[in-house]
């Protein structure tokens, strides 16, 4: 995604004055965002740099704004410093520190579990107001690709609430037990803004190119940087997990720089024969994934009864799955064992699976399979479309004649004219339909 003149901004959110640590780019395209992870350093896209980026704000809003803005003395790409590696992330170094203090970034991994929350920040124009504005919007993460042409990408987003042009750059975030921290930058989107789809690129797989950017060009810090600072609040991960030529297991996620390299959190998982002190990275068969790297058996799939992604190995004759899984001979991959599938009108709990076209839903004092339903027309006689958050045929209430017998069914006589008689007029005048109003 290139920022195009369209200065569109976070889709569904809400102004967000005090996060200082998220910048405004201004270059010759339009507007790109950035966020401060180090005294002078910014994180942001590498589509938001090159020769037409001029400078670096960080207010509430830019527009009136009459502070100086910062300079920008240096950038570089992650294909720059890897001779063409392929990941959609730049480096900026302002001329001066900012009056904020930087934003932790998630150097580890592994990537954040799907329906977790991503909090989005970044500039531009939204629904409500004019380009300039820093706003940030919650979304929940739908799972990890891997882009040819950005890197490793975290998507996320829900109907209505997401990032757009503009956003370029900006910053991804997620809660952890240490408090908040940076965990992507803000790449593309696949579909319009605002439909639920935003992608931005993960920042731990990326870690080495920018802790040799933080050596290059910033001093010691508390974060991890590869120099040991003791007077940090809380203890600096490489005063334990240095390069002293001993390999612990005490880092970290296994962060050692003495270990394996391959063992550390990078979002692909290692066999254990090759990281006898495991790989932090790795998902167990039937786990909840975001891609095939993070799993042992190297394959991260769905099914028909389960959408959210979860690890799978192969399977054959001489290679069987684990015991809550079976083999699907067509994919030759294991999936949790699939449940009994029942008929439209059938008794349902969790331990079955509705037909398709159908839901569980609560019928008196028991659950039945009920057909969905976007209008009368689909449910058959003696049911009638319940509206509600998911619309189903619900049977109609059984109605005691005069004489006493229980008859169901519609209240119009089979076989009525297809003009409407004199009955149907005198029903609908004392306001007695032939179904219930929609509400």
């Amino acid at each position: 995604m290139s920022t195009a003149a369209r200065r569109d901004a976070i889709v569904g959110g809400e102004p967000a004055p005090t996060e200082a640590q998220v910048f405004f780019l201004e270059n010759d395209a339009g507007v790109c965002s950035a966020t401060l992870i180090a005294p002078r350093t910014l994180v942001t896209a590498a589509h938001c740099v090159g020769p037409g980026l001029r400078l670096a704000l960080n207010p509430p809003r830019v527009d009136g704004w009459d502070g100086g803005p910062y300079a920008i003395v240096k950038q570089l790409t992650y294909a720059q410093a890897t001779d063409g590696g392929v990941a959609d992330l730049a480096l900026v170094l302002l001329d001066r520190a900012p009056d904020t203090s930087p934003k932790p970034w998630a150097w580890w991994g592994p990537s954040p579990a799907i329906q977790s929350p991503v909090r989005h920040v970044g500039y531009g124009r939204s629904e409500q107001s004019a380009p300039g504005e820093r706003r940030a919007v919650t979304t929940a993460v739908v799972g990890a690709v891997v882009n040819r042409t950005q890197g490793m990408v975290l998507v996320s987003g829900d109907l209505g609430k997401g990032i757009c042009f503009g956003d370029s750059g900006g910053a991804a975030f997620v809660p952890t037990d240490g408090g908040e921290r940076l965990v992507a930058v803000h790449s593309f989107i696949t579909t319009d803004c605002g439909a639920g789809v935003s992608s931005s690129v993960l920042l731990a797989p990326y870690r080495r190119f920018i802790e040799r950017w933080l050596v290059e060009n910033e001093g010691p810090d508390c974060a991890r940087d590869g120099r040991c600072v003791a007077s940090c609040e809380v203890e600096d991960p490489d005063c334990r997990c240095g390069a002293d030529g001993v390999c612990t297991s005490w880092c970290a996620e296994g962060d050692d720089p003495d270990c394996p390299g391959e063992c550390r959190v990078d979002g692909v998982c290692m066999p254990r024969s090759a990281c006898p002190r495991g790989d932090g990275d790795c998902i167990a068969d039937a786990e909840p994934c975001l891609s095939a790297g993070q799993c042992v058996g190297g394959a991260c799939i769905t099914d028909p009864q389960n959408p959210i992604r979860y690890c799978s190995q192969p399977c054959s004759a001489s290679q069987p799955c684990p015991e809550t899984m079976s083999c699907d001979s067509a994919r030759s991959l294991c999936i949790v064992k699939q449940l009994p599938v029942v008929a439209e009108g059938a008794p349902c709990s969790s331990a079955v699976k509705c037909a398709t076209g159908t839901v569980c839903t609560d019928v008196a004092n028991e659950k039945r399979c009920l057909r969905t339903c976007s209008s009368q027309a689909q449910c058959l006689a003696g049911t009638r479309c319940r509206f509600g958050v998911i619309n189903v045929c619900m049977p109609m209430a059984a109605i005691t004649l005069d004489a006493g017998p229980q008859w169901e069914g519609p209240l119009a006589p089979v076989g009525c004219a297809s003009a409407p008689g004199a009955l149907w007029w005198v029903l609908t005048l004392y306001g007695v339909g032939l179904g219930r109003r929609r509400r």
